[in-house]
């Protein structure tokens, strides 16, 4: 309870916007230690996670994107056929979704933010309102595969290891264009109505933040038209060299022949090796609050699994959830899975949630397939807090507003997981 307790006001101080969610952060991992509860070595568990490492990697490969130029030409390319702000965030939205639905959703971040920055930049708006967006779109776009998140890779092999049968690999593509197909209809709609939570916080690009508010949309259909016309390659070489690099990445990582840590750490030390990505902007790119951040965050949720705080809230859940009819608890395991993957990790919520999961399922006549897909999709909505290594790697170079992100991430919860449990409940019970 006293763990529970610390994290709880760790996460009210972060969803705040008072207080850098760094220090919140360490400042209850530093609690947590003082206290005794659990060792040094657990405690400081969370600096030493892949998790970390491979965020680090691609902060290192996306600086290599921008040094080189490799994705520059995108946003030229999306400028040309859709003129109107809209258009361009949500065809790069859909993008991120896409490259998520195949690759870690960090890379995809990494691949696009630079991108999402100078696209910001050419319309002189915030770039929280092309990093938002794109931030949410890239978790939502890991549902759609098997392999494209940490959760659905978790909840398919414990589904192996209980009946035998393993989910294939477009089996979560139901639930998963659900849940994007509300997202970007609820994000419309705010737009219609003049909101945009991503143009809270941060700095704006390209103008002032007066210039930013004042200017209408319609008068931002257009870049300038020396953005617009195609660039002059600045180091071909270097170019082609990353892509071979990124995209041998790319594909070792989706195909699970190497741990992303790896994959993305090898492109990285390739692209300083090879002097596409200098020593001094390969340190300055390495955004310390982040790393702060998820790694006392990471050590966190490895305490609560050394005390045995997450079995306290697998029998109280246990308990909760008896007599439930099969609908009301695929909807209460996404939710919860949702919830457990903020407050944590996304995969050791779904580490957590799996087997509870299956043995709610047995208990109230729900199937196997059915709950654990509830325990995906719900892990995946990691849209409450910015504790998502993709959503913090948006924020530190497309920063938006912790208490924006909040009360969109609220209603996108809900609206997701309903729309989520409906799909599920439909296909597979």
């Amino acid at each position: 309870m006293f763990a529970w307790s610390v994290l709880l006001v760790a996460l009210l101080f972060i969803a705040s916007g008072r207080f850098r969610i760094e220090l919140a952060a360490l400042g209850a991992l530093l609690i947590l230690g003082i206290s005794g509860i659990a060792p040094v070595d657990i405690v400081f568990s969370g600096f030493g996670n892949s998790a970390l490492a491979t965020i680090i990697a691609v902060f290192l490969v996306s600086q290599g994107i921008i040094d080189s130029g490799l994705m520059r030409g995108l946003g030229q390319a999306l400028a040309r056929r859709f003129l109107g702000l809209r258009g361009q965030v949500l065809s790069l939205a859909l993008a991120g979704a896409l490259l998520s639905a195949f690759m870690n959703n960090v890379g995809a971040v990494g691949l696009l933010l630079p991108t999402a920055v100078r696209m910001a930049g050419r319309f002189g708006c915030r770039s929280g309102s092309f990093g938002l967006p794109l931030a949410v779109a890239s978790l939502l776009g890991g549902t759609l595969t098997l392999i494209g998140s940490a959760p659905n890779i978790i909840v398919a092999s414990y589904m192996f290891s209980t009946t035998g049968q393993s989910f294939k690999m477009f089996d979560f593509a139901p639930h998963g264009l659900a849940m994007i197909g509300i997202a970007l209809l609820l994000w419309y709609i705010c737009k219609s109505c003049g909101l945009d939570p991503g143009a809270s916080g941060g700095a704006v690009d390209g103008g002032t933040e007066a210039e930013a508010h004042d200017l209408p949309e319609k008068e931002l259909t257009h870049a300038p038209a020396e953005e617009i016309i195609p660039f002059a390659p600045l180091a071909p070489g270097k170019r082609r060299f990353t892509f071979v690099v990124i995209l041998a990445a790319v594909l070792a990582v989706s195909l699970d022949l190497v741990h992303p840590a790896l994959g993305f750490g090898g492109a990285a030390f390739l692209l300083i090796l090879f002097g596409v990505l200098k020593l001094p902007e390969a340190y300055e790119s390495v955004d310390l609050k982040i790393v702060f951040f998820l790694g006392a965050m990471l050590g966190i949720g490895r305490i609560l699994e050394y005390t045995g705080s997450l079995e306290l809230l697998s029998d109280f859940f246990a308990h909760f959830a008896a007599g439930f009819s099969p609908f009301w608890l695929v909807v209460l395991l996404v939710f919860v899975s949702s919830a457990l993957s903020n407050a944590i990790n996304n995969a050791a919520a779904a580490v957590f949630m799996a087997p509870l999961a299956a043995g709610l399922a047995a208990a109230n006549n729900l199937e196997t397939g059915a709950a654990l897909m509830a325990v995906a999709a719900g892990s995946n909505m990691t849209l409450l807090l910015p504790t998502h290594q993709a959503v913090l790697m948006v924020m530190s170079r497309a920063p938006f507003a912790v208490p924006s992100f909040l009360k969109a991430g609220l209603v996108l919860t809900f609206c997701c997981g309903l729309a989520a449990a409906a799909t599920i409940f439909f296909v597979w019970q």
